[in-house]
């Protein structure tokens, strides 16, 4: 009953604050139920614990203000998929059956954590009064290009954005706060970006940034948790990206081009020297469309001193494949690194079999430019190879029910080891998802 209390309560404060102030107050969101499988994780059957099966939810929920023409802010908070069962105790003695009110269970001398739920976004967006410059301050989401270098699209990053916009062009500024140290101290971490878009024609953008993270604190956490030596203070990373999103003729197309530069205050002071260059495309010939991608991520060189990885920052949502940068540790160690010692070839198609259903399928090849041995075995430059099958299923206007199945043929260099001596073969990674979703 006090849910339902503090629930009308609210809704009476956001009636009676909208009248009072002017603004217009609107609520949408999205329950998400997903079930997993995964097989074989670590690419040996022999090794117990490496599958993963779960049923999760997540809950969205956003409220978006606007007063006038001028103002706009949003609230959005989520659960982050919450995993059925966790919060669970078996039904008897007269005792409820998950937490209340967030209030952890006690039963049986184990603790049932309560599902927490965080800040997506939390921001205020206005214009600045008689000048052509739009600020936006808090929690937001945020990519910059085409999101091979810098993605916060999945939990956010704490900004400020500054942006005039021209005719046809869009100049930027744009702080993000990526850490925190001693509030007392400089010792944080930011990164600055500055970059400018131009709208070339209605189907056609170019744009470029240039971003310098700052790291006062010493962690070099923005490498992917992938340090390139011990932590030590004081290190700078500059990140000059190139893109274009379009059309050229009937092919839609996304390239992107990044080179970094920049040093580790500490010891031989490493240089960052990190490639990276992306094309993607889609060709549409209803019912069918057909898409590629080619990719080339720098890793790095042995014995070479520097960090020649290319280091990005991305969100840990699927990026291309369903297994191999999503789920498996990739050619730079570790997950959601996107094409970070990464060579990809991609070839795909969807073809809508009905009018509220598509299927598709897509082939990789994926390559590592540097030597890795990522279970111990012989280092290698095989990756292997992915094949993914999608089924997207339209129920109704707000309820979809899509599915991914995945292989993932894993090459010499997931071989389990010794000392770099190989003593298993890598077998095969399988998952199956399905995600179903009412979005209002």
């Amino acid at each position: 009953m006090k849910k339902f209390v503090v629930l009308f309560v609210v809704a009476a404060f956001t009636f009676f604050g909208s009248m009072a102030y002017a603004v217009d107050v609107t609520v949408s969101g999205s329950i998400d139920i997903r079930s997993r499988d995964f097989t074989d994780l670590v690419q040996n059957k022999d090794i117990s614990g490496e599958n993963q099966r779960d049923t999760q939810e997540r809950i969205r929920i956003n409220v978006d203000a606007k007063a006038g023409n001028d103002v706009k802010g949003r609230i959005s908070i989520e659960n982050n998929w919450d995993e059925w069962g966790r919060v669970e105790i078996p039904q008897g003695n007269g005792q409820n059956t998950t937490t209340d009110e967030g209030i952890p269970l006690v039963t049986r001398g184990t603790i049932s954590q309560p599902v927490q739920l965080d800040i997506r976004e939390a921001w205020i967006s206005f214009n600045l009064p008689g000048i052509p410059v739009n600020v936006t301050g808090g929690h937001q989401l945020l990519q910059l290009g085409n999101g091979w270098w810098f993605r916060s699209m999945k939990y956010g990053s704490d900004a400020w954005v500054v942006a005039n916009v021209t005719g046809n062009n869009t100049v930027a500024f744009v702080n993000i706060k990526a850490a925190e140290g001693n509030v007392a101290r400089a010792d944080d971490i930011d990164a600055y970006v500055i970059l400018d878009v131009f709208k070339i024609d209605d189907n056609n953008v170019v744009g470029f940034d240039v971003t310098n993270i700052h790291d006062r604190l010493g962690l070099i956490a923005f490498v992917n948790g992938l340090a390139p030596l011990a932590a030590a203070a004081g290190t700078d990373l500059f990140n000059y990206s190139i893109n274009y999103n379009g059309k050229l003729g009937p092919v839609g197309l996304k390239v992107q081009v990044d080179m970094q530069s920049g040093d580790v205050d500490a010891g031989s002071r490493p240089n960052f020297k990190g490639k990276e260059a992306v094309i993607e495309g889609k060709i549409p010939m209803d019912p069918l469309t057909i898409n590629f991608l080619a990719a080339y991520g720098s890793g790095n060189k042995m014995n070479s001193g520097n960090v020649d990885r290319y280091a990005n920052l991305l969100d840990a949502d699927p990026h291309y494949t369903f297994l191999y940068e999503y789920k498996l540790r990739t050619g730079a160690g570790a997950q959601s690194t996107g094409f970070s010692n990464t060579e990809a070839l991609n070839i795909g198609a969807m073809y809508k079999l009905l009018t509220s259903l598509d299927v598709g399928l897509d082939f990789w090849w994926l390559h590592a430019p540097e030597l890795v041995a990522l279970n111990g075995g012989a280092p290698d430059r095989d990756l292997g190879y992915e094949i993914d099958a999608k089924i997207n299923w339209k129920l109704y206007d707000n309820l979809t029910w899509n599915w991914v199945l995945g292989y993932f043929g894993a090459g010499k260099c997931y071989d389990t080891g010794t000392a770099g001596v190989t003593t298993h073969s890598a077998d095969a990674t399988t998952g199956i998802q399905g995600v179903l979703s009412f979005k209002f």
